[in-house]
């Protein structure tokens, strides 16, 4: 019964090309079906399995081939395992992907089979060691926050106003504050990628629109324009915007300025951010631009545990 169960997936795999191994496919399926059901099965594949590989092994190691024929119990036991194992993990995998778009789970950005592009996971990183114990971020009053600023939670994206992946997650943001308006928003701070052009200074540009009171508005103006950048591209921006210039431009070499965006970069380390763009959802990060049902089931469960109930 053992070598049935384990010749079952292959059997049903080979069966899409051969008729021969769709009938193997159905004798197994069968036996284990009686063997479930605790009737004999007197089909004798199983000895029929153990025979064929220990002629292949016998031309190869007639050693190896005794060895198997000998112990072959406790091989497809082995075996027999391994694919349980793997049914597990591959169930665990699929799981994580229908719920938060990585096989890995939400903080992840690894290879997952089932989004091989990585369009969910990819993140602009950072060759950081992660501390071993992690400060996660809190919510700063004096920064501004996308969303209504009394809402009663906070999400806190760490992001490099340069980076690909932060801009691919620019819909998944709007489409949460839109969904969730009200009772979420969401604090934007600067994790800068030093090998992004004009990573640095588009978020001193945008911190110095904040003290001018337009941070939001310059905030989607970089994202909009992400890829036509140039050395006076900002000022232009805040142009655009109705910004004092000369207050603006002054701004831009503040020392205090460059210390708060260095500020909130050193606070996405603490928390082990290597890479953007970053979520915390409470204590649950999320790291990508995961699809908008991945910040939806972690965001009701947030507000359940805060005691908000969405019907």
């Amino acid at each position: 019964m053992v070598l049935c169960l384990i010749a079952l997936p292959l059997f049903a795999v080979l069966g899409v090309f051969s008729v021969k191994y769709r009938k193997l496919f159905l004798e197994s399926l069968d036996c284990l079906c009686k063997k479930a059901t605790f009737r004999p099965c007197k089909s004798g594949l199983d000895d029929r399995i153990k025979s064929k590989v220990s002629g292949s092994l016998l031309r190869y190691s007639p050693s190896l081939a005794k060895l198997f024929y000998t112990h072959y119990n406790i091989v497809a036991l082995l075996f027999t395992g391994l694919l349980i194992w793997s049914l597990v993990v591959s169930g665990i995998g699929i799981y994580n992907y229908s719920f938060y778009g990585n096989c890995n789970g939400p903080d992840s950005d690894g290879f997952c089979m089932l989004d091989p592009s990585g369009a969910n996971s990819r993140t602009s990183k950072l060759d950081l060691d992660v501390p071993d114990e992690l400060i996660m971020p809190s919510l700063e009053r004096d920064d501004p926050v996308l969303g209504d600023p009394a809402a009663p939670l906070t999400i806190i994206e760490f992001g490099c106003y340069s980076c690909p992946y932060t801009k691919k997650a620019e819909p998944v943001v709007s489409e949460i504050l839109d969904y969730y308006n009200g009772l979420v928003n969401i604090q934007f701070k600067t994790f800068i990628i030093p090998h992004h052009d004009f990573a640095l200074e588009a978020a001193i540009a945008a911190n110095c629109a904040g003290r001018q009171g337009r941070y939001l508005g310059y905030h989607d103006i970089l994202f909009e324009h992400q890829l036509n950048w140039s050395n006076g591209s900002f000022v232009s921006f805040a142009s655009s915007l109705g910004l004092d210039i000369d207050t603006f431009i002054g701004c831009l070499d503040d020392s205090s300025v460059v210390a708060e965006v260095q500020a909130d970069s050193l606070a996405g380390v603490h928390a082990g951010v290597i890479g953007t763009p970053t979520f915390f959802i409470g204590e649950k990060r999320v790291v990508g631009p995961k699809p908008f049902k991945t910040f939806k089931r972690l965001i009701n469960k947030e507000l359940k545990r805060n005691g908000i109930e969405l019907h």
